[in-house]
């Protein structure tokens, strides 16, 4: 028996939301769909997302001023997650047309991922959630 923790993959990502309606609407044109709807569940309305085997999690807190903090600064935010895509060019023209707004201009390319190559954008979601997208090839 080994005493490592075994990882299978990633759960899903947690983002709280003020605005549950505007979070759904948001991350269904990006393509996710729901998979799980759970009003008033341990002080939140609890909705789970699916879209290319990854899940984000949106709880919206039922307690107004909870809700209200949602997607402010503090200890041990996480500072942005990020979306695999096949054709960059083609994601940063979609979001543009839907008004996206980005949070870095342009496009950014790292070799952190060498010998492949990388590009990426990086936008704002709801409630200022960062989301980057990349390509790599």
């Amino acid at each position: 028996m080994s005493n490592n923790i075994e990882v299978k993959g990633l759960a899903h990502i947690g983002i709280p939301t003020s605005d549950l309606e505007k979070s759904i609407a948001f991350y269904q044109d990006l393509g996710f769909q729901i998979i799980v709807d759970q009003e008033g569940m341990e002080g939140n309305n609890f909705i789970f997302m699916e879209c290319g085997g990854v899940i984000i999690g949106l709880p919206q807190s039922l307690d107004e001023t909870v809700r209200s903090q949602a997607g402010t600064k503090g200890d041990g935010n996480i500072d942005h997650f990020a979306l695999l895509v096949d054709d960059l060019d083609k994601t940063k023209k979609v979001l543009e047309e839907k008004g996206v707004p980005f949070a870095i201009p342009g496009v950014s390319t790292t070799e952190a991922w060498r010998p492949k190559s990388c590009r990426c954008i990086m936008v704002y979601g709801p409630d200022r959630v960062k989301i980057e997208f990349v390509e790599l090839k």
